[in-house]
């Protein structure tokens, strides 16, 4: 946890003005007004959001399904009462598991790529048995690591990565201890949506054999269907064989509502190692509404492979917009070349932040932030982005970088 302490200036919480409870209730109308009174602060439309991957509506089927199970949940202990829809949820996983390879896949919906991580960290703390567990991981992996690690009692051991945020894995081997419990890396990593080596990492689990989990957040949705489309993608799921976990976030490029991930293990014995007690809860969020599951199940199997590959299809001819729009405009360039739908932009002559303000300006959400020191623009692209939103933001983008050139 200590790098986290040592960025500089934190962020402080903000909190609105003393609301205390209301002594007597308001008319429905009132309080649905003060409602849009209080989203209306929020500076950008969802078509010109391209700040945020799970910024953009789910598929219309999720909601329909949702409204149809509204009533119900899933959890392992009230499976009795609700087997309609702990099948729900136990075939999406199915779904998905074998989607990134897995003949025989087990697991849960989660809240989340958060929950998924973290489930991971703890499940390989008690499959290795260590008196004092760490994992070995690329600096670049998920925050939720070092939160998992933090809560679990894990110490951590970084991979160097170079200034494409590619791990040294020259210095795996060296990082690993005979209190090694698991290995992690990213498919792809989330800041510049690069793919850490994975089949790397699985010839070492393999040859060491420790738990590999994989971290495909954003991947999971996206690159069984770009290689179904011809794209040159390297391994990177559970065809692996030293791939012993995996997670993916339906919310960001799977259409599915916010919050829905999946943490899905190979082998259903190794769920055995979490302590549970009869109501076998092995999840971190324990009870969770049956909507998650039926909206999950219902848009894997309304689209299936070929709707995907049409979403996926649809999705990267916007980046490819945003790409070539980039790469026009004179003191633009991309920090890398994007492999799926997250897109950075930098610049070696122009203020990065007033180009990024300028963007602000114009209505289009993007984040702005720093890497090894460089300032750049990034872009997180929901699969709800078409063609005229790519060449609306090509036009802001242009438009800002003259302003900032002083033009």
């Amino acid at each position: 946890m200590a790098q986290e302490f040592e960025k500089g200036a934190r962020m402080v919480l903000a909190m609105p003005a003393a609301m205390p409870f209301p002594e007597r209730g308001l008319p429905e109308d009132a309080v649905l007004d003060a409602v849009r009174d209080r989203l209306a602060d929020d500076p950008y439309e969802t078509a010109k959001n391209f700040g945020i991957s799970y910024v953009g509506p789910p598929h219309p089927i999720a909601a329909k399904a949702a409204r149809v199970a509204a009533e119900t949940v899933f959890v392992d202990w009230a499976r009795d009462m609700f087997p309609g829809t702990y099948r729900l949820e136990k075939e999406a996983v199915r779904m998905m598991g074998s989607l990134l390879g897995a003949s025989a896949p087990a697991g849960f919906i989660t809240t989340g790529g958060t929950e998924s991580n973290m489930s991971a960290v703890r499940l390989a703390r008690d499959l290795g048995r260590k008196s004092d567990p760490e994992i070995v991981m690329p600096e670049t992996a998920h925050f939720s690591f070092r939160l998992a690690a933090e809560l679990f009692g894990v110490r951590i051991r970084y991979v160097p990565v170079d200034d494409e945020l590619r791990p040294d894995m020259s210095e795996v081997d060296r990082l690993i201890t005979p209190s090694t419990v698991a290995l992690i890396c990213s498919a792809p990593e989330g800041h510049l949506g690069v793919l850490d080596p994975v089949e790397e990492f699985s010839r070492v689990a393999e040859r060491t054999g420790l738990y590999l989990h994989v971290d495909a957040a954003f991947g999971g949705f996206i690159l069984p269907f770009m290689r179904d489309l011809g794209y040159e993608i390297p391994p990177f799921d559970f065809r692996l064989p030293g791939v012993r976990s995996m997670m993916t976030d339906g919310h960001k490029l799977g259409m599915l509502p916010v919050a829905t991930g999946f943490f899905i293990v190979r082998d259903v014995a190794d769920l055995q190692a979490l302590p549970t007690e009869e109501t076998l809860i092995h999840t971190l969020s324990s009870t969770k509404p049956g909507a998650s599951a039926a909206a999950a199940w219902a848009v894997l199997r309304h689209l299936g492979r070929d709707g995907y590959r049409r979403v996926v299809r649809d999705v990267l001819d916007v980046v490819r917009i945003v790409r070539q729009g980039v790469e026009r405009i004179d003191g633009l360039r991309l920090v890398v070349p994007p492999l799926i739908t997250v897109v950075n932009v930098t610049s070696d002559t122009l203020d990065v932040e007033r180009v990024y303000q300028g963007l602000r300006r114009r209505g289009w959400g993007t984040t702005f932030g720093q890497v090894r020191g460089r300032p750049h623009i990034r872009l997180s692209i929901h699969p709800h982005r078409d063609r005229a939103h790519a060449e609306g933001f090509v036009r802001a983008l242009e438009e800002s970088a003259r302003d900032a050139r002083g033009g």
